[in-house]
């Protein structure tokens, strides 16, 4: 039995930051990505939502997100259908860096089973008992 995180890649948006987040994901085993690592600290600031989301999901990367406005946003939502985005986000986005790391870990098995055996486009979010789908602005 594969574990439910083996193979897979996330990419994390910049509102769950660059540090305390994915230092902890990366203490539990999850390989990933942070939007600074991958466009630069000052670059990152200045990539549209539509651009990571699209580059990532080519890349084959789970995307990790701390907004759920991302399936309601016309865009952004579009842009998750069109290019089959599994998306992450958490349901309550008033939480510290350390509870949102937190909250993923505890959940990562879930995220993973989800992640390997559904294909997207969806957006999940992501709670301390449950995921859920959320339906996307699109089509």
């Amino acid at each position: 039995m594969t574990p439910p995180l083996d193979g897979l890649t996330f990419f994390l948006d910049r509102g769950l930051g660059s540090r305390i987040v994915a230092k902890a994901l990366r203490e539990q085993g999850w390989r990933l990505e942070t939007m600074d690592e991958r466009y630069g600290k000052q670059a990152s600031q200045n990539i549209q939502d539509v651009q990571w989301i699209s580059e990532a999901t080519s890349n084959g990367d789970v995307l990790l997100c701390k907004d759920l406005r991302i399936a309601s946003n016309p865009l952004e939502a579009r842009c998750i259908y069109m290019n089959n985005s599994r998306v992450f986000g958490l349901k309550n986005r008033h939480m510290t860096g350390p509870q949102m790391a937190d909250l993923f870990i505890s959940m990562g098995t879930k995220i993973g089973n989800m992640a390997r055996g559904a294909n997207g486009p969806y957006v999940v979010s992501v709670s301390s008992d449950s995921l859920k789908r959320r339906k996307l602005l699109f089509p």
